[in-house]
């Protein structure tokens, strides 16, 4: 681990002190990444790979005009040299901003276990704690991850920090039709986590192929969106309130402002950076200024959009420690917890419909919020609080600020979701909507 430590902040100071060199006003960040993939198919390990990449980006503005080159090569110099080359031609960008003094800190987690097996690629441990041998059929991924960042710039930050991840989602299937699937991400090697995750999985798929299938007509339905959906939809809201997506178009937060009631008084959400227990933790941000934990909507209010350096000048605010040297991002998300506990959920939805997961998240039209996802895996029509059929692929195809002022409830207890379709880890409860547009999924 300390050659990697040496290496990305060695890299990093080389490209700036060349940056530089060059006139430019620069920040560079260097991470190098050891990973282990467990890849799980027909209920058996089908792939077990691992590998070391080494990624630099740049950060570079003159004259007002500013650019971001990448480079994976082991010496990323010639590469980003040759990009520069265009740099002149480029416009002037007004979003343009001086790069701020440095204030973050370092903020490391480290789990041993995980960073010893992603740098080895050792995977025996994992697949005989999770037994994933043994789950029947099912697919999956389980992700071990350990990485060193380095971050240097020409104000004057020479900041670095560590991290590990375990991370994975398994989709068990009973029969032809039924299936389900849960995720979860950590630090550390938290398998309880894992192990919970996959019962998840099961249960569902279980209940699933013990119940007939039935359909249902295109209406507004009662609909409980299990923590999967839930993370799914948070990290766009969270992302929403980025300044740059407020900026280019992309947000339906286009309208709102600080203090404006965005969502039902039931909805917390945070940006929580400083939870060393998720993934996406950092004590300070791209541009080297001090990451904070921070409600973005507090009880249905719109609390904070937010900035990086440049955004916060264009819209006359202040960086919230979010850059992003283009765009401002959130980082770990919290959705704040409930009063339902797990044996009330399905009560209180009452008769409705349950939705356990989803996929292909698309918007129709940003600025209005006007979007539609599809289930995967277990969807339940409730009646009467007990399941009663297992439906076919259904459709949600609604508008988020009216999704936002339907949520009636969250559960208490929270699961801590990353997969493909959440890439930002979300602490995320089960939500009960008032209502929601369900129309049958075509496929």
């Amino acid at each position: 681990m300390e050659s990697l430590r040496s290496r990305v902040a060695g890299a990093a100071s080389r490209t700036l002190e060349a940056l530089v060199r060059g006139g430019f006003e620069a920040a560079v960040r260097v991470t190098a990444r050891a990973s282990l993939m467990i890849k799980l198919a027909r209920g058996e390990v089908s792939v077990t790979q691992s590998w070391l990449d080494l990624e630099t980006d740049a950060y570079v503005a003159r004259d007002g005009r500013m650019a971001v080159y990448s480079s994976r090569a082991p010496e990323p110099w010639a590469e980003i040299a040759g990009a520069l080359r265009g740099f002149e031609a480029l416009e002037k960008s007004p979003l343009y901003a001086p790069l701020p003094e440095p204030t973050g800190k370092p903020v490391s987690s480290v789990d041993g276990r995980v960073a010893e097996a992603a740098l080895t690629g050792d995977a025996g441990f994992v697949v005989e704690d999770l037994e994933l041998d043994q789950i029947g059929d099912a697919a999956g991924m389980v992700l071990l991850e350990y990485w060193a960042t380095a971050l240097q710039t020409s104000t004057g930050a020479d900041l670095a920090y560590e991290g590990t991840r375990f991370n994975g989602y398994v989709r068990v299937f009973r029969g032809i039709a039924s299936s389900g699937q849960w995720s979860w991400t950590s630090t550390r090697y938290d398998l309880a986590a894992a192990k919970r995750a996959i019962g998840q999985a099961k249960e569902l798929a279980a209940e699933c192929s013990r119940l007939p299938r039935v359909r249902v007509e295109p209406g507004e339905y009662r609909v409980l969106l299990g923590p999967m959906v839930v993370g799914n939809l948070a990290e766009i809201v969270a992302s929403s309130a980025s300044a740059g997506a407020i900026l280019f178009g992309f947000s339906f937060l286009s309208s709102k402002k600080p203090g404006d009631r965005v969502a039902s008084e039931k909805l917390t959400l945070e940006d929580r950076p400083l939870d060393t227990g998720l993934p996406a933790f950092r004590g300070f941000d791209d541009e080297g200024v001090a990451t904070r934990d921070k409600a973005i909507i507090r009880r249905g209010v719109l609390e904070t959009i937010l900035h990086n350096t440049k955004t916060a000048r264009a819209m006359g605010g202040e960086t919230t420690g979010n850059a992003g040297w283009i765009m401002p991002s959130p980082f770990n998300i919290h959705v704040g917890p409930g009063t339902l506990r797990p044996d009330e959920m399905l009560e209180a939805l009452g008769d409705g419909i349950y939705v356990s997961n989803n996929w292909y998240t698309r918007f129709q039209n940003y600025v209005e919020g006007e979007f539609s996802t599809v289930s995967r895996d277990a969807v339940f029509l409730v009646r009467g609080g007990r399941p009663v059929g297992c439906l076919d692929r259904i459709r949600i195809a609604d508008v988020l600020p009216r999704l936002m002022s339907s949520v009636e409830d969250l559960s208490a207890e929270r699961w801590p979701i990353q997969w493909w379709e959440v890439d930002r880890p979300v602490l995320a409860p089960f939500a009960l909507l008032g209502s929601a547009r369900v129309s049958v999924a075509e496929v």
